[in-house]
C-alpha cells in the first residue's frame, strides 16, 4: 500500500540531521592538535611494530629451543629407558637426573613413574598404548602437570612386546629463557617508544614552524593586516613552494583590496561632488520659485529675470546629468566601434564650431609635420568628436581672452602599427606637472576663480575624454607649451584599433 504522508505539528519542526558514525577515539583523536595527532600515529605504529617484532622473536626463539629439547630427548630416549629398567631389576645403574620417566603396560596403564628433575611438580603424562601414534612416529608431545601450571615435554617408546614407556624433561627453564626474552624487549622497546616520542616531537614541532608562521601570518591577516607575508626559507621543498604561493596570492588580494577601496573611495568622492554640483542649481531654482510663491517679483522685468535664470540653472543641471549618464555608459558598456574615422574632418568641424563660439580667438589648425593630411582611425565618430570638442572647449576655457590656440594633427610610427596624434595647445598659465594626473578625474578643478554659477564647467569634461581615448586603446597626457601654456596630447592606435573589453 501506498504510504500517506503525516501533516506536521503546528509549531514543531524536526531537524534533519545525518547520524555520525565516528568512533570516539577517532573523534578524540581528529580533537587534538596536527603535530600530537603525528607523533601519536607514529607511536602506534612503531609500538605495533615492536610488539610484532618481540612477538616474533619469542616464537622463533621458543621453537628454537623446543626443537633441541626434541632432539635431545630423541637421543636419550632409549638409554634413559633402558637405566630405568635396570634400576627396577635391581641392577643399581641409577636414573640420570633430569629426566622423568614413566612405564607403561601395553594397554597404557601406569605401572612406574619417577621424577628425579629436582621438580615438585609431576607431569600428567595419559596413557599410551602399544598402537599408539606417537609411538610409531616418535612424535614428542608436551603435557601439563598433575599438581601445577608446568609443562613438560616428553618421548614414548615400546620396551619390546611387554608395555610402553615415556622419558621427558621439564620446559621451566625454556619458558624462564622466553619470558626473560620478552621482559627485555619489553623494556628496551619502552625505552625506543619514549626516546622516539622525544625526537619524534621535536621533530615534528620544528618541521612544523614554518606552518605556525604560516598560520600567525594567516591570524594578522585575519584582523586586517594585508601587508603580512611569509617568511620563505630558503629549502627546496613543498612548504617553500606553499609560502612563496601564499605570498602571490596574499600580495594579489592585498593588490584587489587597494583596488576596491580606491574604487570605492572614488565613488564616494564622486556621489559628493555630484550631489554638490547639483546643489547649488537647486538651491538657486528652490530660492527663485519661493521669491515667485512670496510675491517679491512684483514686475514683468523681475519675473523675466527669474525665469531667465530658472532657465540656466536648469540647462546646467541637464548637462551635468547628461555627463554622468556618459561616464555610466563608457565605465559600463563598450564603446561602438562605427568604423573608420578621419580625425581630419572632425578637428575641423571642431575648430570651426570653437571659432563660432570665441570669433575673438584665433584658433587654428595645422598639421604636425606638414601639411594636414586625412588621418583615419577605427573608431566611434560621435565619442572621438566628443573628445575633440571637450579638449579645445576646454583649452578656450582656461586661458586668457584673446590668447591662441593651435589644433595639431598627424601621425607617428612605433612597434604597435602607428598611431594618430592630436595635439591641442593652448599659451595660457599652464598646469602644474604634480596636478596633471588629476586633471582627468571626475569633478577636478584647478581654477578656483570661475565658479560654477558664472560660466565654470563641471569638472567631467575631460574625465569623458580620459574615459573614450581608454576605451579606443588609446592614451591622452599633458605637456609643457614652449613659452608658457599647457599641450593636451591624445594618441589614439591607426593600426588595429579594437575596442576595449567590458570591465577595463
Amino acid at each position: 500500500r501506498r504510504l500517506r504522508p503525516q501533516a506536521a505539528t503546528p509549531g514543531l519542526i524536526a531537524p534533519m540531521v545525518a547520524p555520525s558514525f565516528t568512533h570516539p577515539a577517532v573523534r578524540r583523536l581528529e580533537a587534538m592538535p596536527l603535530r600530537f595527532r603525528l607523533v601519536a600515529i607514529l607511536l602506534v605504529l612503531l609500538t605495533v611494530s615492536l610488539v610484532a617484532l618481540s612477538c616474533a622473536t619469542a616464537y622463533l626463539t621458543k621453537r628454537d629451543l623446543l626443537g633441541r629439547i626434541d632432539a635431545e630427548l630423541a637421543s636419550v630416549a632409549a638409554p634413559v629407558a633402558n637405566q630405568a629398567l635396570d634400576d627396577l631389576d635391581n641392577v643399581r645403574v641409577g636414573l640420570p637426573t633430569g629426566y622423568a620417566f614413566v612405564l607403561m603396560q601395553p594397554d597404557g596403564t601406569h605401572v612406574h613413574e619417577a621424577n628425579p628433575t629436582g621438580e615438585s611438580l609431576h607431569p600428567d603424562v595419559p596413557r599410551i598404548p602399544l598402537g599408539d601414534s606417537r609411538i610409531r612416529n616418535a612424535t614428542p608431545f608436551t603435557v601439563t602437570s598433575t599438581d601445577g601450571d608446568m609443562k613438560w615435554r616428553f618421548i614414548a617408546g615400546r620396551v619390546g612386546n611387554d608395555g610402553t614407556f615415556a622419558v621427558g624433561v621439564p620446559l621451566r627453564s625454556m619458558n624462564k629463557t622466553v619470558a626473560r626474552l620478552l621482559l627485555t624487549s619489553g623494556v628496551i622497546s619502552a625505552l625506543v617508544l619514549a626516546l622516539c616520542a622525544l625526537i619524534g616531537s621535536y621533530a615534528v614541532t620544528r618541521a612544523f614552524r614554518p606552518l605556525r608562521q604560516i598560520e600567525d601570518t594567516a591570524a594578522a591577516i585575519a584582523k586586517g593586516d594585508l601587508t603580512q607575508r611569509i617568511p620563505v626559507r630558503q629549502a627546496d621543498d613543498e612548504v617553500t613552494s606553499l609560502s612563496q604561493s601564499l605570498n602571490s596570492m596574499l600580495g594579489r588580494i592585498e593588490e584587489s583590496f587597494a583596488v576596491r577601496e580606491a574604487s570605492e573611495a572614488r565613488m564616494r568622492q564622486f556621489v559628493a561632488d555630484a550631489s554638490h554640483e547639483l546643489r547649488t542649481p537647486l538651491a538657486t531654482v528652490q530660492g527663485y520659485a519661493e521669491l515667485h510663491r512670496q510675491g517679491a517679483l512684483a514686475t514683468t522685468e523681475q519675473a523675466d529675470a527669474a525665469m531667465e535664470r530658472i532657465e540656466g540653472e536648469s540647462k546646467r543641471m541637464t548637462g551635468l546629468v547628461e555627463d554622468l549618464l556618459v561616464l555610466a555608459r563608457l565605465d559600463d558598456e563598450p564603446v561602438d566601434m562605427q568604423g573608420e574615422v578621419d580625425l581630419t574632418v572632425l578637428a575641423a568641424d571642431a575648430v570651426a564650431d570653437a571659432r563660432v563660439r570665441a570669433p575673438e580667438r584665433t584658433i587654428r589648425l595645422i598639421g604636425r609635420d606638414g601639411p594636414l593630411v586625412p588621418t583615419v582611425v577605427h573608431g566611434s565618430d560621435s565619442r572621438l568628436r566628443q573628445v575633440l570638442t571637450n579638449v579645445l572647449a576646454n583649452a578656450l576655457a582656461h586661458t586668457p581672452e584673446g590668447s591662441p590656440v593651435e589644433v595639431r594633427l598627424g601621425q607617428v610610427e612605433d612597434g604597435d602599427g602607428g598611431a594618430a596624434v592630436v595635439e591641442v595647445i593652448d599659451h595660457g598659465p599652464g598646469i602644474p606637472e604634480s596636478e596633471r594626473r588629476r586633471v582627468f578625474e571626475r569633478f577636478v578643478r584647478f581654477d578656483p576663480s570661475r565658479s560654477r554659477g558664472t560660466g565654470g564647467g563641471s569638472g567631467l569634461g575631460l574625465s569623458i575624454v580620459a574615459a573614450i581615448v581608454a576605451a579606443h586603446r588609446g592614451r591622452v597626457g599633458i605637456g609643457e607649451t614652449p613659452g608658457g601654456g599647457a599641450t593636451f596630447i591624445v594618441r589614439i592606435p591607426t593600426g588595429i584599433s579594437q575596442p576595449a573589453p567590458i570591465g577595463r
